[in-house]
């Protein structure tokens, strides 16, 4: 456990050091995590011997980097660019299926299109919060409330987990570490409301915060179960070793493929911070 919060206290000073710098260091830590992420699911699934096939995995930090600076174009760019490099992507996996027929089947281009698709699709959106107005605020509360519910379910399970929630896909999650989580992320989102409007004198709506918590809550633990089924169906305990105590990055920011999404359109419909 000592590992573990050494890490997370370590990870979270690079994460504000990065937040707070020009917006491009963000960027390109977010374009960096996609890449990480990218290679440690091609190893998982071991596509890391489709030598043409994991090259043609570079794509996912480029279209992760292109549909974050699509994003901040805005939504009608960013269609045209979603479709623009989803048909360049398809294109270079029917092009590496017919050089290399014999080698790469089609189960393996629908893994590495799968895999590097998820990755880069739904770490843009990290992007697309950063480039808001009041994106740092918004990071923020992506992070504080992904990772308080993942914080809250991790204590709680220890401390009182005895029903599982999926065992055979995810063994140390429980139904109490569960609504740990929940208690934790709404707790958090309260907190972070009084701070925006009472220290930082930011407008943000409460209960709009709290159902945000709750949602997070509920799709982190989701994000977080889909990755560890990929990881069982390759037997496979974790995706790398890059962070001592939480494993590789797929492994501590799979929480945050729903979470970011979601805050992201709760935002563009609800305004949760300014204006």
């Amino acid at each position: 456990m000592k590992t573990r919060i050494v890490s997370a206290v370590f990870g979270i000073t690079i994460f504000l050091a990065a937040l707070f710098a020009p917006f491009y260091v963000f960027d390109a830590l977010t374009v960096v995590l996609a890449a990480i992420g990218a290679y440690e699911f091609f190893r998982a699934t071991g596509l890391l011997s489709k030598k043409p096939l994991a090259a043609a995995g570079i794509f996912a930090p480029i279209m992760c980097g292109v549909l974050g600076m699509a994003h901040k174009l805005g939504s009608a760019v960013l269609y045209e660019v979603c479709a623009l490099v989803a048909a360049l992507y398809i294109g270079v996996i029917f092009l590496v299926m017919t050089l290399c027929h014999k080698d790469v089947k089609t189960t393996d281009a629908s893994v590495a299109f799968f895999g590097t698709g998820f990755i880069a699709l739904l770490y843009s959106y990290i992007f697309a919060l950063r480039a808001d107005e009041y994106g740092i605020y918004l990071i923020v509360l992506l992070f504080a409330a992904t990772w308080s519910a993942d914080g809250g379910a991790y204590f709680a399970g220890v401390l009182f987990g005895k029903h599982k929630l999926a065992p055979e896909l995810s063994p140390k999650k429980t139904i109490e570490g569960a609504v740990g989580g929940i208690a934790a992320a709404v707790l958090a989102m309260g907190i972070y409301a009084a701070l925006l409007k009472n220290v930082f004198n930011v407008l943000c709506s409460t209960p709009a915060l709290l159902v945000t918590g709750l949602l997070c809550s509920i799709l982190g633990p989701v994000g977080d179960i889909a990755t560890s089924a990929i990881k069982r169906e390759y037997n496979v305990k974790d995706y790398g070793n890059l962070i001592p105590g939480h494993g590789g990055v797929l492994d501590r920011f799979d929480s945050v493929l729903l979470t970011a999404p979601a805050v992201f359109l709760i935002n563009e419909f609800f305004t949760l911070i300014g204006r």
